[in-house]
């Protein structure tokens, strides 16, 4: 494994995860699951590809180890280019709760479902041929979804902004 004896593999952690502190640790997770490999054919592409995935996709190894309290980040791959992502833990405590709770009844299971392969990584295509949905489907499964985690985050924002107001009596 040559990539191992630069910088490289620290640089492209450092890219990948913005210069957090977990980022040393990446590199030596993935080195250990590059060991186990003998098929590698371009250790930088391999790593980078692998690094990126255990880094995002919320149920990896490595953020099962290192990052118990991750759930998922969202990103520009979960909001559309008119969406504002957003970026606060409120949202995100609200995301892994939404995730979390009892679906209330079937159709809100299945979009669940498809989403949450979508979250671990899969693409339209791939999610087809595990589940032979048509990709239309797939498609406006996953954009329902998302407006529902919104729908849902802002009434609840709404509602308990509200709370705060004392009214004089």
């Amino acid at each position: 494994m040559t990539i191992f004896e630069t910088v490289i593999p620290y640089q492209i952690a450092d890219k990948i995860t913005n210069c957090h502190e977990l980022s040393p640790d990446l590199v030596a997770h993935v080195y250990l699951l590059m060991l186990e490999r003998n098929d590698i054919d371009d250790e930088t592409k391999f790593f980078a590809r692998c690094a990126y995935q255990q880094w995002t996709w919320y149920n990896s190894e490595f953020n099962k180890l290192y990052r118990p309290h991750f759930l998922i980040e969202l990103n520009e791959e979960i909001c559309t280019e008119e969406d504002e992502p957003i970026h606060n833990d409120k949202f995100r405590k609200h995301f892994r709760e939404y995730l979390i709770q009892q679906p209330e009844d079937v159709y809100d299971w299945f979009r669940r479902e498809i989403a949450l392969m979508y979250l671990d990584g899969m693409n339209y295509r791939q999610i087809q041929a595990a589940t032979r949905i048509n990709l239309r489907y797939i498609s406006q499964t996953i954009n329902q979804f998302k407006d529902d985690v919104y729908n849902s985050f802002y009434s609840d924002s709404d509602n308990n902004d509200s709370d705060n107001i004392q009214l004089d009596a």
